[in-house]
C-alpha cells in the first residue's frame, strides 16, 4: 500500500516540537535550530506551518511565516521529509496544503532560500512556480560569510516566486493561477 496516502497533513502543535526537531536533525543539509525555536513555530506560526503525521509519528514538516511589512508574501523556511517518504511528492503536497489555507488566500508571492548544492529543493520550488504559472527568480540571499567563521555554511540563494493568484477549486483554495 502507498504510504503517502495514509498521511495526515495538519497544523503543528507544541507537543510536536521535539519530534520535529529530531526530524530536522535527520534531514541534512537543513540547519538544525533549537527545540525552543521549533516550539515557537508550533505555537505562534502554526497557521503557516505543516506537520505530516502517520501513526502518530511526525514524518515531514514545513515551516513558513509571513514576513513583516510584506503581507502578501509567504517565506518558506524549511521543508523536512523523513528518508522513508522521500521521492513521493510530500514536499509538493505540503506546499499545496499550506497554499490552500484560507488564511493565505491573499498571498501572491513566495520566497525561500536554498543553498547552491541543494538540487532537490531547487527542483521543488521550480516545479511549484510552474504549477502556479509564475516566474521563479533566484538572487543572492545570504553570503556564506554571514553565517560566521565557526560554522561551515554555504551561501543561501533567495528564490522568489510570483506574482500568482490562489483560486478556489471545489470549495478549497489550491495553488493555481
Amino acid at each position: 500500500m502507498d504510504t503517502a496516502n495514509q498521511l495526515i497533513f495538519r497544523e503543528p502543535r507544541v507537543e510536536d516540537a521535539l519530534a520535529i526537531s529530531r526530524l530536522i536533525k535527520r534531514c541534512p543539509p537543513l540547519d538544525v535550530n533549537s527545540t525552543y525555536a521549533t516550539l515557537l513555530l508550533c505555537r505562534d506560526f502554526s497557521d503557516t506551518c505543516v506537520a505530516v503525521e502517520q501513526d502518530s509519528e511526525i514524518l515531514a514538516f514545513l515551516s513558513a511565516y509571513r514576513p513583516p511589512h510584506r503581507e502578501k508574501t509567504i517565506f518558506i523556511w524549511q521543508v523536512a521529509v523523513d528518508s522513508r517518504l522521500r521521492s513521493q511528492g510530500i514536499g509538493s503536497r505540503m506546499l499545496d496544503d499550506l497554499l490552500s489555507r484560507e488564511s493565505l488566500a491573499d498571498v501572491n508571492y513566495l520566497e525561500t532560500t536554498i543553498t547552491p548544492s541543494n538540487q532537490s529543493s531547487q527542483k521543488l520550488f521550480r516545479k511549484l512556480a510552474k504549477r502556479l504559472n509564475t516566474e521563479c527568480r533566484s538572487n543572492e540571499g545570504f553570503s556564506a560569510d554571514l553565517f560566521g567563521e565557526v560554522e561551515e555554511h554555504e551561501a543561501e540563494d533567495l528564490y522568489q516566486l510570483g506574482p500568482f493568484t490562489l483560486k478556489p477549486v471545489h470549495g478549497e483554495k489550491t495553488p493555481v493561477s
